[in-house]
């Protein structure tokens, strides 16, 4: 069955998913909302392009809600005649799957958290089914998450900490890069190489740890010998807090979203 999509809420994070949904056979059209339709440059021939939310919902199979967390109650009420009997997909942070499922009754309703990476089909993207999902819902699920990176199903306790966890690494990791790269450059490696190499390290490393399914620790071992090069750096690393800081920034991370989700739990009860 080739179905269309409707992405409601065009920003980084919804163009990248219209795009990887435009490269599929399964997907017939992409419907991608947002304030300045002429801003999806270059275009793309199966994404139509347009500011109104409800002529887009009402032509798709699959609705994808992708506006801030702040713009959800607008929107939700805005489509909530539109949705009944259709698979919807939030990306919103830190909406639960009860308070979409009674803002949109009658939806057959997914709480996702991809991530930024989507724009270059690497997304890792977490995903908790609604109670109403049926296991064809699923593996179209699985499929239209696939058309930009990678999915996993979790349980929706999980996914407040994962939006902190993979949804915001890669701000974290940005800053890691930035700050080997300045390290680099202070002792004496120009910008260009730096960067090349300190990208291609992180990218090695991560594709390393998962073919050879072993511990971050096992790693670290490996290519740290006594009195080297490395147990410098790390002692470093660790006299820093390094560890501790990456932890506390993902706990901070976690409880802001919660905070997210309270404050529309208490505006949904008023």
């Amino acid at each position: 069955m080739r179905v269309i999509v409707a992405v409601l809420g065009g920003g980084k994070i919804g163009e990248a998913i219209a795009r990887g949904l435009a490269r599929s056979d399964r997907v017939r059209g992409v419907y991608l909302t947002r304030r300045n339709p002429k801003k999806l440059v270059p275009a793309v021939k199966k994404i139509r392009v347009t500011r109104d939310n409800r002529k887009a919902a009402a032509a798709a199979d699959v609705i994808v809600v992708s506006v801030k967390s702040t713009d959800a109650r607008q929107l939700l009420t805005e489509i909530a005649d539109l949705a009944p009997g259709k698979l919807v997909v939030s990306v919103m942070a830190a909406i639960s799957l009860r308070r979409l499922e009674e803002n949109l009754p009658g939806a057959r309703v997914v709480r996702a958290m991809p991530n930024v990476a989507a724009s270059v089909g690497h997304a890792m993207t977490a995903y908790a089914p609604g109670s109403s999902i049926t296991e064809a819902d699923r593996e179209t699920v699985r499929h239209l998450l696939g058309t930009f990176g990678e999915s996993r199903e979790v349980p929706e306790h999980l996914m407040d900490a994962i939006t902190a966890l993979s949804g915001s690494g890669p701000a974290y990791i940005a800053i890691l890069i930035d700050a080997m790269v300045s390290g680099a450059l202070k002792v004496g490696i120009p910008r260009d190489i730096a960067f090349q190499l300190v990208t291609r390290t992180l990218t090695g490393t991560a594709e390393l740890l998962r073919e050879k399914g072993i511990h971050p620790a096992e790693l670290r071992d490996l290519v740290t010998t006594p009195a080297g090069t490395t147990i410098a750096g790390i002692y470093e690393l660790e006299k820093g807090a390094f560890r501790t800081s990456i932890m506390s920034a993902i706990e901070a991370a976690t409880q802001a979203a919660e905070r997210v989700a309270a404050k529309f739990d208490d505006e949904e009860s008023r």
